[in-house]
């Protein structure tokens, strides 16, 4: 799910390149407590003349938006399931940046919500409200025409440019990232999980590292990056960080200077010398250098 949640906002990246960086300020992921709760904004798009909140969502299937009885039905085969409607999920979003911005002292700003579906296999239907939804909710490859009928209808500068980068410099500043400890929820020892580089066409553990490739013996498989799922797994389960020994009892490899030459070949971020260094495993670079 978080993957695919990945996926979703990095295909906003191309139709959010055709938007003005003088004049647009994009944040992903925010996710800040107003007090009470914690709120998480999936891309936030900040402009002197109002702001607009994008929910991504990253569902395939037919998509029925039912607001009679506030869901969203995924039809998939003969299989319905039920998600929470996204346009409620939004219109909370909204109502707490609001009331975050009133606590910051920002000039009263309009606030614009839509529901990005960047799945394109993905067929979009209404039981009713249809105009209404069709005004909210567009496939990615839309959202720069969107944005482009926005600039037209608020026209009125609500923010001076140093507001917006006090705006944006807050936002970065209160946002706290969502700390998940797995193992603990579910009383796991980090004993008990089973290591080793797991083959992407069998799912064997555990491949071995020959010349420069990590080998199946069960299926034969060879592959240049499958150590990045392996890192992928302990940055999830594990932690965010990891020594070049971890790495070496973790993948299964048999020397250590072969596993702090596979670190660095990663140009990751790393602290500490050279002996006690800790490179910091980016989920999302991982993922994504395993998709290129």
């Amino acid at each position: 799910m978080y993957q695919a949640g990945i996926s979703g906002e990095k295909s906003l990246n191309f139709p959010l390149s055709f938007l003005d960086d003088k004049r647009f300020s994009i944040y992903h992921d925010l996710r800040i407590f107003d007090g009470v709760h914690y709120f998480q904004i999936d891309t936030l798009v900040v402009t002197q003349h109002y702001l607009l909140i994008l929910e991504v969502k990253n569902i395939s299937g037919t998509l029925m938006f039912d607001p009679t009885f506030n869901q969203l039905i995924r039809i998939s085969d003969t299989k319905e399931e039920a998600f929470p409607n996204p346009l409620t999920q939004v219109e909370r979003q909204r109502s707490q940046l609001r009331a975050l911005l009133q606590k910051m002292k920002i000039p009263e700003v309009p606030i614009e919500t839509l529901i990005v579906v960047a799945n394109r296999r993905a067929v979009l239907k209404a039981t009713e409200e249809v105009q209404f939804i069709s005004s909210k909710v567009i496939r990615n490859e839309y959202l720069p025409t969107k944005v482009h009928s926005l600039d037209q209808q608020y026209d009125d500068e609500r923010l001076s440019m140093k507001e917006v980068r006090k705006l944006g410099r807050t936002l970065v500043k209160l946002h706290e990232p969502l700390e998940r400890d797995v193992l603990k929820r579910f009383s796991i020892s980090r004993d008990d999980l089973l290591v080793g580089v797991a083959c992407p066409e069998c799912a064997r553990l555990a491949m071995q590292k020959l010349h420069g490739r990590w080998y199946c013996e069960r299926c034969g498989a060879y592959s240049r990056n499958a150590h990045l799922r392996a890192l992928q797994d302990y940055a999830l389960l594990v932690s965010k960080e990891i020594t070049d020994q971890e790495a070496r009892r973790f993948l299964r490899m048999d020397s250590g200077d072969a596993a702090t030459r596979l670190l660095k070949s990663l140009k990751m971020e790393s602290t500490g010398s050279t002996k006690g260094r800790r490179y910091k495993l980016d989920f999302r670079f991982l993922m994504f250098r395993g998709i290129n």
